[in-house]
C-alpha cells in the first residue's frame, strides 16, 4: 500500500498552487513590461496574429504562405528581444516561468503518460519523512551562504601539509564539482570529523544544490534511517503501509544522505541493516553520502569489517578538521 488519496490530494493541491502563481506571476510581468516599453503591447499583439495567420496557412496546407508567415514570426520576435532589452529585461522576461521545467509544475512528464517527474517523487519523500524536514535548513544552509571565514588559518596539519582553510577550500571545490557532475550512482562521500568542523553543513549545502537541479534527496540522521528502517522489518504486513513508501525512497532516492552515523543506538540489526542499505544502493545504482565522527577503523570496529570494506572501496573519503565553528559562531554573536 502506497501514499493514500487523501495524501495524494495534499500534493497536487501544492501544485495547483505553484501554477496559479506562476500565472499571476507572469500577468505581473506582463503588465510591468508593457508599461515600461513603449510599443511592446502593440508588438506582442502582432506576434499572436501572426502564429494564427500561420497555425491557418498550415491547416490549409499553403506552405509558402506558412513559411513567409514564418519569418514576419521570426523578425517580430527579434524586435520584442530588442525591445526588452532597451529596458534591461530578459528574452523571456515575459513567459511563464516554472519551478520544475521538465514537468512545468504539473508533476508528471509529459511524453510518459502517467510518469511521476522527479519532483513529484521528491514531494511524496518530504510527505513520508514530514518528521524529519530539512528545506527550512536547506534555506539558511547553502553553497550561497557558505562562509570560510570560520576555518581556521593555521596550524598546518601533518596528515595533508593543509591548513583547515586550505583543506576546507579543497573539499568546497570537490563538493562543487560533485554537485555539477553529478550522476545517480557514478561516486559516494564520506565525511569525517568531529562536531562543528562543517560536515552538516557541507551536506545540505550539497542536497539544496542537487535538489534545485531537480535530483530526488533523502536526508535522514543515522538514527532516523535506522528507525525507519526497523519499522519496515518489524511491522506486520498489513501495518506497514507508508513505512513501504518510506523504505522505498530510502533505497531508491538518487542520493541518501545519512548525517552523524556512529551517534545511534548500535546493534547487530543496526550493523546488517546498514550494510544492507549502502550495498542495495550500489547496487541500484544510487549515490550516498555519509558523514559520522568516526574514522575508517572506528567504523569497521563497530560495525564490522565488512561495512567498512564496502565504504572503503565505494567511497571517496574527506577530512574534516578545525577548531568547533558552532561555539566561534556563538562568541560572534552580538
Amino acid at each position: 500500500m502506497g501514499l493514500t488519496n487523501p495524501q495524494y490530494e495534499k500534493i497536487q493541491r501544492e501544485y495547483d498552487k505553484k501554477q496559479a502563481r506562476n500565472r499571476a506571476e507572469q500577468e505581473r510581468r506582463i503588465r510591468h513590461a508593457f508599461s515600461a516599453v513603449a510599443g511592446l503591447k502593440e508588438m506582442e499583439h502582432s506576434i499572436s496574429d501572426l502564429s494564427v495567420q500561420r497555425a491557418r496557412a498550415l491547416l490549409a496546407g499553403d506552405r509558402e504562405q506558412a513559411d513567409r508567415l514564418a519569418r514576419q514570426l521570426a523578425n517580430s520576435r527579434e524586435e520584442k528581444e530588442v525591445l526588452l532589452a532597451s529596458a534591461g529585461l530578459c528574452a523571456d522576461y515575459m513567459d511563464m516561468h516554472y519551478h520544475c521545467p521538465k514537468c512545468r509544475d504539473t508533476g508528471y512528464i509529459k511524453e510518459v503518460e502517467g510518469e511521476k517527474c522527479t519532483c513529484f517523487q521528491q514531494a511524496i519523500a518530504d510527505l513520508l519523512f514530514s518528521r524529519y524536514p530539512i528545506h527550512e535548513q536547506l534555506a539558511r544552509e547553502n553553497f550561497d551562504t557558505f562562509s570560510f571565514d570560520y576555518f581556521d588559518c593555521g596550524p598546518k596539519y601533518a596528515r595533508d601539509g593543509k591548513t583547515p582553510y586550505e583543506n576546507m577550500q579543497m573539499i568546497h571545490g570537490e563538493s562543487r564539482r560533485f554537485v555539477d557532475e553529478f550522476i545517480p550512482g557514478r561516486e559516494n562521500l564520506l565525511l569525517i570529523g568531529r562536531a562543528g568542523t562543517g560536515k552538516t553543513f557541507l551536506s545540505n549545502c550539497i542536497a539544496g544544490a542537487l535538489l534545485n537541479r531537480g535530483f530526488s534527496v533523502l536526508y535522514l540522521s543515522a538514527g532516523s534511517l535506522f528507525e525507519s528502517l526497523a519499522q519496515h522489518a518489524f511491522f506486520r504486513a498489513e501495518e506497514k503501509g507508508q513505512t513501504e513508501e518510506q523504505y522505498r525512497y530510502i533505497l531508491d532516492s538518487d542520493l541518501l544522505i545519512i548525517d552523524d552515523l556512529g551517534t545511534e543506538l548500535n546493534n547487530s540489526f543496526v550493523t546488517s541493516q546498514l550494510f544492507f542499505c549502502i550495498n542495495e544502493r550500489a547496487i541500484r545504482r544510487k549515490s550516498t553520502i555519509i558523514s559520522t565522527n568516526l574514522d575508517l577503523n572506528q567504523i569497521r570496529d563497530t560495525y564490522s569489517e565488512r561495512v567498512s570494506s564496502r565504504i572503503l572501496e565505494s567511497y571517496r573519503d574527506f577530512r574534516f578538521y578545525n577548531s568547533d565553528i558552532r561555539i566561534k559562531k556563538r562568541h560572534s554573536k552580538p
